[in-house]
């Protein structure tokens, strides 16, 4: 299935089937904020959480979700890594920027996951790391975390 979130679709394995899931995940929530028009897209509601006051703070919110998550992962390989890593909602200029900026994030998760693919499960499980909001995670549980985070969001925006 081509998509434009990842570069390498359908590999085997648990990173190649929860990227394959971060990217359907993926292209569903921009389907959603495509439909979107501009005085929607700014639209708030004072009594949301921060990250969720308009569907372009949530946009943002979500993009750089994108990137934090990889950068936990990073941060547990013992690589290079930013320690909170933000979107500013005004680089969202409209709804259809976010398809490239969430891109830019699940992409960069790919790279991260990359040389774990053929790590014995024991090794991913023993990349734990606690994340700012409390549970410990390993890659594979921070993964699936990313993908329902876009599914709770998607559907936050199908109810706007």
């Amino acid at each position: 299935m081509p998509t434009t979130f990842i570069q390498h679709p359908g590999r085997s394995g648990m990173f190649g089937a929860l990227m394959d899931e971060y990217a359907r995940a993926a292209e569903d929530f921009c389907r959603v904020t495509d439909w979107f028009d501009a005085s929607r897209f700014d639209g708030e509601r004072p009594e949301n959480s921060a990250t969720t006051r308009s569907p372009r703070i949530m946009c943002a919110h979500v993009c750089g979700a994108s990137h934090r998550y990889a950068h936990y992962i990073r941060k547990a390989r013992g690589v290079d890594f930013i320690e909170y890593y933000q979107v500013e909602p005004a680089l969202i200029v409209s709804p259809r920027d976010v398809r490239r900026l969430l891109a830019e994030g699940i992409t960069f998760t790919e790279s991260t996951v990359e040389p774990l693919r053929n790590a014995r499960e024991d090794d991913i499980r023993a990349l734990t790391f606690t994340v700012r909001w409390g549970p410990v995670y390993d890659p594979e549980m921070l993964l699936e975390h990313a993908i329902c985070h876009l599914l709770r969001h998607r559907r936050q925006l199908e109810r706007w």
